[in-house]
């Protein structure tokens, strides 16, 4: 009898969750016209439309490639496949900006579309999810400028850049989950996406965009912190896959800690969504 309680504890969950995807779906329809209305309202009627989409991660890695490469002299270590720091640099910062991109703007969806939260039956668990493939359209622009900054420096492409998809897949996971969890919190607590911010601030310095993990080894706790973060793991796959070291594949081990993360994140911000959007109409 314990034991079947037990199993009917641990499915019990499952099928929740389930229900909560399965009603996502139901919804594709919804979804794909909010993806197109958040990408017109985000460059129609702008002087140079989708074009901002390349000059954002451009503006930013010159800067960056300027302090760090030729104020500060910081080249790429041997190991990383590259000694090209403006690549190299590109590689880890085109996965953050998706994510954080994705979460500043997921933090406020709610309270942002409270119109149709308050007066009709909204799903509003889809509203992070078209902002994430909202963005998913950006991460695409940017991808295909960093595929030609690879053949400018580089001339060819590994294999191992078929495995990219793989990693963004649960990049995806992860930043849902935590789209959700943030959305909703900030629905009850408006501070939330200002703490965000901060936390954001520190989350990129301590993620290895521009330096390499194996380079602070040496400092124990700084090496846990890293195998901790999710966005490390991201960040050490899409540069193992573009920037391919010869007889080096990407860590399993290191992919298998952000599947499991990442799966853990989504299913929990899932679950926690799910049942505490029914108070949305309450506080909003």
């Amino acid at each position: 009898m314990r034991a079947t309680q037990m199993v009917q504890a641990i499915k019990a969950p499952w099928i929740i969750f389930s229900s909560f995807l399965r009603k996502i779906y139901i919804q594709r329809g919804l979804i794909k016209n909010f993806v197109i209305r958040d990408l017109r309202s985000r460059y129609i009627g702008s002087f140079m439309g989708f074009f901002w989409s390349v000059i954002h991660p451009i503006v930013l890695v010159v800067s960056y490639t300027f302090i760090f490469a030729v104020v500060f002299k910081i080249r790429p270590t041997p190991s990383s496949g590259t000694d090209n720091f403006p690549l190299f640099l590109f590689c880890g910062i085109l996965p953050w900006l998706f994510f954080s991109d994705t979460l500043l703007r997921s933090s406020t969806a709610i309270i942002e579309n409270s119109n149709l939260i308050t007066k009709t039956l909204f799903p509003s668990e889809i509203l992070p999810l078209t902002i994430l493939l909202s963005g998913l359209v950006n991460h695409a622009i940017g991808f295909g400028i960093l595929l030609v900054m690879l053949f400018w420096v580089v001339g060819k492409v590994s294999i191992l850049i078929l495995l990219m998809p793989v990693y963004l897949f649960f990049l995806m996971l992860f930043t849902l989950g935590l789209s959700w969890l943030i959305s909703s919190l900030n629905v009850f607590v408006r501070d939330v996406s200002q703490i965000l911010s901060v936390l954001l601030t520190f989350w990129f310095w301590f993620t290895p965009i521009f330096f390499e993990p194996r380079q602070i080894a040496n400092l124990e706790w700084l090496a846990v912190l890293m195998r901790m973060n999710p966005l490390a793991h991201v960040v050490s796959g899409y540069r193992d896959c573009i920037l391919h070291v010869p007889g080096r594949a990407p860590d399993i081990g290191s992919l298998l800690i952000l599947a499991a993360s990442s799966l853990l994140v989504f299913i929990l911000g899932g679950l926690f969504f799910r049942n505490i959007k029914r108070e949305f109409v309450d506080v909003l």
